[in-house]
């Protein structure tokens, strides 16, 4: 019922019932869903440090105590750890993963493809370090539709913040097969959008960014995705 007043614009009432809700979800992926809901509400309240703070109240649930700003080593021992657990594979094989059949942790990447928004305001580090853990639960436990948000958000950091343009449309396009090639499309919205606006004009042609673009605006519109309808809509702007 939260869920539809949110989709109504009845924000009142639905952030008071999902904040209530948050205090009676005693199952992790009934927290996760709560948590992921919040979150979008305060996005689109523009109170992006409350969904910060909701989403990290979730995580030291499970025993990660990160800080709204953490040190960039240990981002850096975040990335790390991915490239010890992608080894000798290339990132295309990667597609070919088992799927994730842990609901705690395919819960927790719900969470954490949402808390990746308000992150990406709040602190470079910590959206950083938020696409990174993605990443590293998705090597470990299998990909889910969170894992393709995970591969998205990397594909955007490795080009942005190391200038590894290549390795980040990799990923990117790696992001894309998972949906296309084995269904994973909750998140659809969010990794065309990333990979329209965040990799593909670095690696590719500035044009071909505007074809996913679309699809992103039309994948948010569908799934009633508001922030992410909105981000699309403006990235054609500025593409």
């Amino acid at each position: 019922r939260a869920e539809c007043e949110f989709r109504r614009g009845d924000f009142a009432p639905g952030e008071e019932r999902v904040s209530i809700l948050s205090e009676r979800a005693p199952k992790l992926v009934d927290s996760a869903a709560v948590t992921c809901l919040r979150a979008e509400f305060y996005m689109t309240l523009d109170q992006r440090n409350r969904a910060v703070q909701v989403c990290l109240e979730y995580l030291r649930r499970i025993g990660v105590d990160w800080s709204p700003h953490p040190t960039k080593d240990l981002v850096e021992q975040e990335y790390a750890k991915i490239w010890r657990q992608l080894g000798t594979r290339a990132i295309e094989q990667l597609v070919d993963l088992p799927l994730m059949t842990d609901s705690d942790c395919r819960a927790t990447l719900d969470v954490l493809s949402v808390f990746a928004t308000p992150a990406w305001y709040a602190d470079e580090n910590l959206h950083d370090l938020v696409g990174a853990h993605m990443a590293n639960l998705s090597l470990e436990h299998g990909n889910s539709d969170g894992s393709c948000h995970a591969y998205a958000l990397l594909g955007t950091i490795l080009g942005s913040n190391l200038g590894q343009y290549q390795a980040g449309f990799r990923f990117g396009k790696l992001a894309v097969d998972l949906i296309e090639k084995r269904g994973l499309q909750r998140f659809k919205a969010r990794v065309y959008n990333a990979f329209a606006h965040h990799i593909t004009p670095w690696a590719r042609h500035l044009h071909d960014g505007r074809i996913w673009n679309r699809r992103a605006f039309n994948a948010a519109k569908e799934s009633g995705d508001l922030t992410y309808a909105a981000f699309s809509s403006s990235n054609m702007i500025a593409n």
